[in-house]
């Protein structure tokens, strides 16, 4: 881009959308203090975060060296401020200082007026995935990125190209700690430059091809490294071997288009935030201008687009049709967190260019899970869902669901209390995720958090046995240790699944010795039985033991036992000895289906729901004896 170095005011303009966005607010944003002007500056000063305020205000007048074509600035929660310009520099972030010079840290290795370079567009920040700052807040190990193109390394103006910087902050200062790092030469990267999220805590770098306008490639940080480029192909090309100096890049705010307008086209394109993938050709529009100014509509339904100061227009993606917005002029174009588009309009006669680029950073950190609250067996869980500066994101409630990992039915709600099982393993840790959608673009979000419960069995069986004889069933069992132990229900079952209660057996209370108990059933003579114990507390809570099996009379070929046959949902296969053995599921045709291994204690097992309607084969090997069943589903 063609520099032309003149003092003007810079005058600040309002894009308002033609139609009523989906939503008043960009998404995941807050209220920051906007600072434009030649500085092109975002900051959020004295770490209160969010502020008050959010009306635009013009710029503080800056000297010469910071006056040239400000592209990028990123803010830490506790102000400090790095801002690209033709120069890179670093800021306390106090905007009482007139010229945002205290403790700044200037590096040249960019000469803007020396290799006729472009920093308009040419520049983005946004934190560091490993920075360590989420969910404690820890500022003092916060850092962030700048990717900076047309950027000279080694002084030369044939080595420019895309070059990384890491910037780290404690107090109100700002360290430049590594850079320039190369990762891209002068072949492939322009102006054209942009940074979306990944939705799990990582970032997508995206530059745009210089000589062949339909490519991309794509850089992908997270707290694991870097990765990339890959490079991606979308639509095809409209002016192969234009240099595209002259060009922008934006990712739109749900982070599932991007757009791209240079040598004289603007064209949309489907953008993966959870790949980085870019696909398509959703819009295409010719004659668009030299490209300087870009932005999505909240919604992400239209595209805003200017040239050198040119008329503003929008086109709406589904359709195509372009609307000239009246009265806007402008060079470049920033999506604010009310929802408005702000744009650098120009006086006639006036040539100092200031730019903007997307602000990535406000997007959500991933979710996080509080440590539950409560005691014993019960807790109360809750999750914190928040962008950069810790404000707080909307949810669709309704969308929330928890999974405590115990096997129980899940639960909704923004803090579920949820009662565990009692387990013989005390304690016990437990991987609990909530999963939701946001309520700005409908993403869907997932997180997780190991938690150990100590919620010890009031009982510890030792074993429960029964064995058949001519007077019916002769049921045992035993207990190491007893809390609280009101009774014992004892329930009988002819299908492994519906039981009923035969007997209540008193428990001892409170008991540390081994103690024994028996019960004799004499209302079944033959056939297949189940059954099972139910321990109840003094306060009512309850637990179940395993289901053990049964065989009166005239005991079957096969060591084991199929019901229901024919079954509609599941079947149970009953073991009638105390042996290890693999079970396996066999369609018509021979191909294995479902298998299972056996343990000798292992007297039940549910199976065959995945199964679709048919016939199948049930194998059951033990040692070197096979045997083989059928059964159906219908």
């Amino acid at each position: 881009m063609k520099k032309m170095y003149y003092y003007s005011i810079v005058v600040l303009v309002t894009i308002i959308s033609a139609a009523t966005p989906a939503y008043s607010q960009s998404p995941y944003s807050i209220t920051p203090v906007w600072y434009f002007g030649v500085q092109g500056k975002m900051t959020f000063p004295n770490g209160n975060f969010p502020v008050a305020g959010g009306t635009p205000t013009q710029g503080l007048s800056p000297t010469t060296a910071l006056g040239v074509e400000a592209s990028t600035s990123v803010s830490f929660k506790n102000g400090a401020v790095a801002v690209y310009t033709n120069t890179k520099h670093a800021f306390n972030g106090n905007p009482a200082n007139a010229d945002f010079n205290a403790n700044i840290t200037n590096y040249s290795e960019f000469g803007d007026n020396v290799c006729s370079g472009s920093a308009t567009g040419g520049g983005v920040s946004f934190p560091d995935p490993a920075r360590n700052n989420y969910p404690t807040g820890n500022i003092a190990n916060d850092a962030f990125y700048v990717i900076l193109a047309n950027d000279l390394t080694g002084g030369t103006c044939g080595s420019k190209g895309l070059n990384r910087y890491r910037y780290t902050g404690t107090g109100i200062a700002v360290t430049e700690n590594a850079g320039p790092t190369n990762i891209e030469s002068n072949v492939f990267p322009n102006e054209a430059l942009t940074v979306g999220t990944d939705g799990t805590g990582g970032y997508w770098v995206v530059t745009h091809g210089k000589n062949v306008q339909n490519q991309f490639k794509v850089w992908h940080y997270t707290a694991a490294g870097i990765t990339g480029p890959t490079t991606y192909t979308a639509g095809a090309d409209y002016n192969s071997g234009s240099d595209a100096s002259q060009s922008y890049l934006k990712i739109s705010p749900c982070q599932d288009k991007i757009a791209f307008i240079g040598g004289n086209t603007l064209t949309v394109h489907n953008f993966n935030r959870t790949t980085g993938a870019i696909t398509g050709e959703l819009r295409r529009v010719a004659g668009a201008g030299a490209g300087v100014g870009l932005e999505f509509s909240p919604d992400g339904n239209r595209v805003f687009y200017s040239g050198l100061g040119s008329q503003v227009n929008y086109v709406n993606i589904a359709t195509g049709a372009v609307t000239a917005v009246a009265g806007a002029f402008s060079w470049t174009m920033q999506l604010g967190p009310d929802g408005k588009i702000y744009n650098i309009a120009l006086p006639a006669g006036a040539s100092i260019a200031t730019g903007f680029v997307n602000e990535a950073w406000l997007s959500p950190e991933t979710p996080f899970i509080n440590t539950p609250t409560g005691s014993g067996c019960s807790r109360t869980v809750s999750f914190d869902f928040e962008n950069y500066f810790n404000a707080d994101i909307p949810v669709n409630t309704g969308t929330i669901v928890w999974d405590f990992g115990d096997g129980e039915p899940t639960q909704t709600g923004l803090n579920p209390t949820h009662n565990f099982p009692a387990s013989a393993v005390d304690p016990e840790t437990y991987t609990i995720t909530v999963t939701f959608n946001d309520a700005a673009c409908g993403h869907t979000w997932s997180t997780t958090r190991d938690v150990t419960i100590s919620c010890p069995l009031p009982i510890q069986l030792l074993n429960f046995n029964g064995v058949a004889n001519e007077g019916g069933v002769n049921l045992t069992w035993q207990t190491a240790q007893e809390i609280n132990n009101d009774h014992f229900d004892l329930q009988r079952s002819y299908d492994g699944v519906n039981f009923e209660s035969i007997v209540h057996v008193k428990g001892a209370g409170n008991s540390s010795k081994v103690l024994s108990y028996k019960y004799t059933d004499q209302e079944v003579t033959s056939g297949l039985v189940y059954y099972r114990l139910d321990q109840y507390d003094f306060d009512g809570a309850h637990s179940s033991s395993k289901i053990i099996a049964v065989q009166l009379g005239k005991k079957d070929i096969t060591p084991f036992v199929l019901a229901p046959n024919p079954f509609s949902t599941s079947f149970v296969l009953s073991k009638l000895n105390d042996e290890a053995a693999t079970i396996s599921v066999y369609d018509m045709l021979g191909r294995l289906l479902e298998q299972k291994y056996s343990g000798p204690e292992e007297k039940v097992h549910v199976m065959g729901e995945s199964l679709r309607n048919g016939s199948y084969i049930v194998k059951y090997i033990s040692g070197a004896n096979a045997y083989t069943l059928h059964i159906e589903k219908k």
